[in-house]
C-alpha cells in the first residue's frame, strides 16, 4: 500500500512540474512574440509543441484518473492554465495545419476525458453489434458510426487513424444495406475498425 501511494504521488509530483513548464513556456513564448522578440515561424513551431505536451500531459491526467480541476487548483495555477489555453485559441488562425491545429482541437483539450471515454464505448458498441449473429437494424449501426465519428473528429492528433475511421465511415454510407443481409461483410467492418481502435489505445497508452 506505502508503494502504491508514493508511486502516485511521484506521478502526480511530475506532472505538476510538467504542466507548470508548460504553462509557463507558452505565456512567456506569447508574451515575447507580442514584443516583438519572436519571429512568427518560431513562434508557430514552438506553441505547436508546447501544445502537443499539453495534450499529454492531459492524457496521462485522464490515465491516473486525476481531474483536472482539482490538479490545477491544488498547483494554485487554474488562472495562468487558462490564459495559456486563450492563447492558444487566439493564434488558432496561424499556418498549422487545420486537422493538427484548431479551434476545435485548442478547445477539446478540456474534453479529453469525456471524448476518451466516449470513443471507447462507441467502438466496443458498434464492434459488439457488428459481430452479432442475426441482425434486422442498419439504422442502429448509422447511428452509433455517426456518434464515433463526430467524437473522433474532435479528438485532437490521431491524423491516421481519423483518415482510416473516415474510409470505414465512407464504407457503410456507400453499402449500408449490406450490413444487414451480409455478416461477412459486418465482421469486416469491425475487424477495420479493430485496427482503429488499437491506434487509438496505443495512442493513449491505455
Amino acid at each position: 500500500m506505502t508503494n502504491q501511494k508514493k508511486s502516485s504521488f511521484d506521478i502526480s509530483s511530475e506532472l505538476e512540474s510538467e504542466l507548470f513548464a508548460i504553462v509557463n513556456t507558452i505565456m512567456t513564448l506569447n508574451k515575447k512574440y507580442q514584443s516583438g522578440n519572436l519571429k512568427e515561424n518560431f513562434f508557430q513551431r514552438s506553441i505547436k509543441s508546447a501544445m502537443n505536451d499539453l495534450l499529454k500531459i492531459n492524457l496521462s491526467l485522464n490515465k491516473n484518473s486525476i481531474e483536472l480541476s482539482k490538479f490545477l487548483a491544488k498547483m494554485n495555477i487554474t488562472e495562468d492554465y487558462y490564459k495559456a489555453i486563450d492563447i492558444i485559441n487566439k493564434i488558432s488562425s496561424l499556418n498549422f495545419s487545420p486537422n493538427q491545429f484548431s479551434k476545435s482541437t485548442s478547445s477539446s483539450i478540456l474534453e479529453i476525458p469525456r471524448l476518451t471515454s466516449e470513443i471507447t464505448s462507441s467502438f466496443i458498441t458498434l464492434m459488439d453489434a457488428l459481430k452479432l449473429e442475426s441482425f434486422d437494424n442498419n439504422e442502429i449501426i448509422f447511428d452509433l458510426i455517426k456518434d464515433l465519428k463526430k467524437n473522433f473528429d474532435r479528438f485532437p492528433g490521431l491524423e491516421l487513424s481519423k483518415i482510416k475511421l473516415s474510409k470505414i465511415y465512407q464504407e457503410f454510407l456507400k453499402n449500408g444495406e449490406e450490413i444487414v443481409s451480409h455478416k461477412k461483410f459486418r465482421d469486416s467492418l469491425a475487424d477495420d475498425l479493430y485496427e482503429v481502435f488499437k491506434d487509438f489505445n496505443e495512442k493513449l497508452n491505455l
